[in-house]
């Protein structure tokens, strides 16, 4: 859809859409906005020749939604909740909301702050929803452009200006091997570490079009793979780890570790996690790294929005207690 389509386009052809989606019938909808049944089936043609497609396909038990009014749906849901709280002037009121969010978290994030962030939000929030997506999405970003996701919490570098940007914590790396790894015993050297191949943590499953463990989308890069003693070995220690096993989560490193002489570098609070739950142990890095920033990011065409504001206050108070370890 161009700018003068745009210009000439009517949005409550939107709401009609809406009231279809959720309500799966032309007579529930017509019920729910007041409309005549022949008034929402004629809203609807107008709405398919503008965006090209059906939208919704009838079935004995209803209308069913084309991929395509999948694809539309959060996004027009968004647009309207903006455009009501807009024209209502209302303040956002977490007690009594019953507003969806979309947090985009790393498997760091959602072994962390996320289970934090849902007690909270259940005992100051209880009908607000939050929908949890991962980040390893090769669409992230583009989501996040288009306000699908509201925040996208992870590790990341360059960050263009079109972003909001805030650091959650920053957190340490530590060497997690099994409890009688030879490693467990003697003195730990770079030259030692790197002599055992390496258990890798890559949200996206391939190295390619990887720099340093970064990904470059929409020129925000985005560190997708984890591991900072593989990382770092070439620049600070002048040669190559081996990288014996790459991982989609850190949740899968446990098992592996503890059948293995395999060695992992794990943020600390995950390691510690570890350390409790399983016979491994962890050990200081043998060389000099600095902590790594965990960080939220939105896009501030949403930064205004109180709903919005309110989330990322949420947020930073769930990585609160994780910082002081309340």
């Amino acid at each position: 859809m161009n700018t003068m389509q745009l210009r000439n386009f009517d949005l409550n052809l939107l709401v009609v859409f809406d009231a279809v989606l959720k309500e799966r019938t032309i007579a529930a909808a017509s019920a729910r906005l007041n409309l005549s049944q022949s008034a929402i089936s004629h809203a609807l043609g107008r709405l398919r020749r503008s965006v090209g497609d059906e939208l919704f396909v009838r079935e004995a038990n209803g209308m069913r939604p084309t991929p395509k009014a999948l694809e539309l749906a959060r996004p027009v849901q968004k647009a309207l909740a903006r455009i009501h709280t807009a024209l209502a002037g209302e303040d956002f009121e977490p007690r009594v909301s019953t507003r969806s969010f979309v947090v985009a978290a790393s498997d760091y994030c959602c072994s962390t702050m996320v289970p934090l962030l849902v007690a909270h939000l259940a005992s100051v929030a209880r009908s607000v929803d939050l929908s949890v997506v991962p980040l390893n999405r090769e669409d992230v970003i583009e989501q996040l452009d288009a306000c699908v996701v509201d925040v996208a919490a992870g590790w990341w570098a360059a960050v263009p200006e079109r972003f909001g940007r805030s650091t959650l914590l920053r957190e340490e790396f530590l060497l997690v091997v099994r409890s009688n790894h030879p490693l467990a015993s003697g003195e730990l050297t770079a030259e030692r570490v790197l002599s055992y191949g390496h258990v890798v943590v890559n949200y996206v499953g391939s190295d390619q079009g990887l720099v340093d463990g970064f990904l470059s989308e929409r020129g925000v890069l985005r560190r997708v793979h984890i591991e900072l003693a593989a990382i770092e070995a070439p620049q600070r220690l002048g040669r190559e780890a081996r990288i014996a096993v790459r991982v989609p989560t850190f949740s899968c490193i446990p098992d592996i570790l503890l059948r293995t002489e395999l060695v992992a570098s794990v943020p600390r609070r995950l390691a510690q996690r570890f350390t409790g739950q399983f016979e491994l142990i962890s050990m200081a890095l043998p060389f000099e790294a600095n902590p790594v920033a965990v960080e939220a990011i939105w896009h501030r065409q949403c930064e205004a929005d109180q709903g919005l504001m309110w989330l990322r206050a949420q947020i930073e108070s769930a990585t609160e207690v994780l910082r002081t370890g309340a």
